[in-house]
């Protein structure tokens, strides 16, 4: 087995490559994020093929000269990257993102970044949390981690074994391994696609697969050379048709991971020794240009990314064309990082991997370097507004305030003070701690009480975080009232009897159950009225397949089956109408930056409504006349046409299409007239 393969090279740019056209947004590549697994068999191969050899040679593994070696490969092009990353966090992206932004920073230098975006993406309040400038960090954690394991692994091998054994123990410790990590990665893929995707237990048997290669090559060496020239061939296809037709909605990485995977390893065992003298695909991975990009593709793999997110933060979103141009434009830092700091310390005599304290302590240095930078980007936020007396930022109760008679809130640009901080998660109290409010993937139910519990009537508040937006108001009208309040809610689940598809488009179970205890619960304990908001605008009947499309009249016979079934328990049904947003968007980010040109935040509310829940919500209640509807939508968006950032001084958004905690404890009046109205006086009245 060679020590330099052009091929493996060749092997990396078509990995790199396909990458970047997917990050650039190509079309025609919609699957290319399969080069990150092709570089994960790669790494498999290489990192267990040098520890193989110098087992054979010494008879041990040096474990400190192995992480030293590992050091002076990937510290120093990524700890440049990650303090270019800090600033391009502090200089360009929105100052509400710096906090999370900062800790992916020292997330990444400290090789867990995998770890912290995986329970980001199953985060189901990280909504309006943009494309992290290290994002594309997660893989080289990923590979780190593995870097610290195998090794120890295979020394704890080596000195458990005799010579005569330890190959074939190796091969079977690693096999053992490889199929473990398949079977689980299956399996959590399917559970929580969200965190599978990026946690390095799902993601071993990758490594494994290019582990079992190199332990393997004297077997690889007796395949007859035709075969392996064209396995060679139907690898290198199996890569391409997998970056040309798989796209992100697939289950990842499930059982389609096995064709770019297996793909590479068929790639990789077509070449070395006379292989690669041979016409075959050897021969075409190893041409010149092809190699040249490959040696450059760890260099380029780091920077591309931060590049297109600082365009990002400057331009706004870019189109094809402009990201392909940012991609190019992330070459030149690429091959400077590459040919100025990369490969000199990594050839230089005087920096030998042999002198492990050395880069031991080079890489503690580099990470406390970045770790400063990060705190600075994290915590530079300078609020420049002074916080306003609810007195002076009456909010949406500024609409009936005759001191704001005549003020078209549509229109302004600019505000004295803004309530609360566009800095501050602006939350409601039920987000306090996660005891009321259990996240999506948590199978637990809450009923939580607050107000009068000793009350002889109940109110009932139920749903996901669309409800709970409206829980600081509802427990003010209820504490008004003398009623007990009842909180029912969950993260990401519809109260309405349905499935739906939760992330990565997977079945959420969890969601269903908790669905069918709320209702449950409000049967049995006869309360006199519940209050829920429904988010979701689509969903699939109960025993439909996930892979089915989900329409909106399962999710009108869903409501309709709850609503119906709360109504015969003989308690009064309100649907608190879905509030129109802007999905996507960072409205505080956009006042934060945008403190005089407040305009620019607003919104149309043409068919936005279109994208809520409410049009659902509109068709249950027209099939049952006895539910009744609260529509709020004039006081988010008054005047029906723009929807503004900023109302009454009080800042209407606090995440993605989510009101503000004070936006909406300032609707007190306004939702308890139109509860009232709904409920025939029972509830939401103010006391004479």
């Amino acid at each position: 087995m060679t020590t330099i393969r052009p091929d493996i090279e060749g092997l990396r740019a078509l990995a790199v490559g396909s990458v970047l056209l997917y990050h650039a947004g190509l079309a025609w590549v919609p699957g290319g994020f399969v080069g990150v697994d092709v570089f994960f068999v790669i790494s498999g191969f290489l990192i267990t093929s040098l520890m193989v050899r110098e087992i054979s040679r010494t008879g041990r593994l040096d474990l400190a000269s192995f992480w030293a070696r590992r050091a002076r490969r990937l510290l120093p092009a990524s700890t440049l990257v990650l303090l270019f990353s800090g600033l391009v966090t502090l200089l360009w992206l929105p100052v509400t993102s710096r906090k999370d932004f900062g800790g992916d920073i020292v997330a990444a230098a400290a090789y867990v970044v995998n770890w912290r975006l995986g329970y980001r993406e199953v985060d189901y309040l990280a909504e309006d949390v943009g494309s992290s400038p290290v994002q594309h960090f997660w893989s080289l954690a990923v590979e780190e981690q593995f870097y610290v394991v195998w090794p120890l692994l295979i020394a704890l091998v080596v000195a458990l074994t005799t010579v005569a054994r330890r190959k074939r123990a190796l091969f079977a410790t690693i096999l053992a391994l490889t199929v473990a990590s398949f079977c689980f990665a299956i399996h959590y893929s399917a559970e929580q696609p969200g965190l599978a995707f990026f946690v390095s237990t799902t993601r071993l048997w990758e490594l494994g697969v290019g582990a079992l290669l190199a332990i393997g090559w004297p077997l690889v060496l007796r395949v007859p050379a035709a075969a392996r020239a064209a396995g060679g061939w139907i690898g290198v296809g199996a890569i391409a048709v997998a970056a040309a037709t798989y796209d992100h909605t697939m289950t990842w990485p499930g059982t389609a991971t096995l064709l770019p995977v297996l793909g590479t390893a068929a790639a990789i065992a077509a070449g070395g020794d006379r292989m690669l003298r041979r016409p075959g695909v050897g021969r075409l991975l190893g041409l010149g240009p092809v190699v040249w990009v490959g040696g450059l593709s760890y260099s380029l793999y780091l920077w591309h990314w931060p590049f297109l997110v600082a365009a990002e933060g400057l331009w706004g979103d870019l189109r094809v064309r402009q990201s392909l141009l940012v991609v190019l434009a992330s070459a030149v830092p690429a091959w400077l990082s590459y040919r100025y700091v990369e490969n000199p310390l990594r050839v230089s005599p005087r920096l030998a991997p042999t002198r492990s304290a050395l880069w031991m302590g080079a890489a503690a240095s580099s990470t406390a370097a970045v770790v400063g930078v990060a705190v600075i980007a994290s915590f530079a936020l300078v609020d420049t507004g002074r916080l306003p007396s609810k007195e002076e930022a009456p909010g949406a109760a500024a609409l009936q305030d005759p001191r704001f008679a005549g003020v078209d809130w549509t229109t302004v640009d600019s505000v004295d003070a803004i309530r609360p901080s566009p800095l501050a998660p602006d939350r409601p109290d039920i987000y306090t701690t996660r005891e009321c409010m259990p996240e999506p993937l948590e199978d637990r139910f809450s009923a939580c009480e607050f107000g009068a519990v000793d009350s002889d009537h109940t109110v009932v508040l139920v749903g996901d975080s669309k409800a709970a937006q409206w829980f600081t108001p509802v427990k003010e009208l209820a504490e008004r009232a003398g009623w007990r309040m009842v909180f029912i809610g969950k993260d990401g689940c519809q109260f309405a009897n349905v499935i739906r598809p939760y992330v990565g488009g997977q079945p959420s179970p969890t969601c269903d159950r908790w669905s069918q205890e709320a209702l449950q619960w409000i049967i049995d304990e006869r309360v006199d009225v519940v209050l829920t908001v429904t988010r979701f605008r689509d969903a699939l009947r109960p025993g439909q397949d996930v892979q089915e499309t989900q329409t909106r009249e399962a999710m009108v016979d869903g409501l309709v089956s709850h609503w119906r079934d709360v109504l015969a328990s003989g308690a009064r049904l309100v649907s608190i109408l879905d509030t129109p947003g802007r999905p996507g968007s960072n409205v505080p980010g956009c006042v934060q930056e945008h403190r005089d040109q407040l305009t620019a935040c607003g919104y149309p509310l043409a068919g936005r409504l279109e994208r809520t829940g409410a049009p659902a919500q509109l068709a249950a209640a027209k099939r049952l006349p006895e539910a009744a509807i609260v529509d709020m939508t004039d006081v988010v968006c008054p005047g029906g046409a723009v929807c503004p950032p900023v109302i009454g001084n009080v800042l209407v958004y606090r995440s993605g299409t989510h009101l503000s905690d004070s936006f909406a404890e300032s609707t007190l009046d306004l939702l308890g007239e139109r509860i009232s109205e709904a409920t025939g006086g029972l509830f939401g009245a103010a006391p004479d």
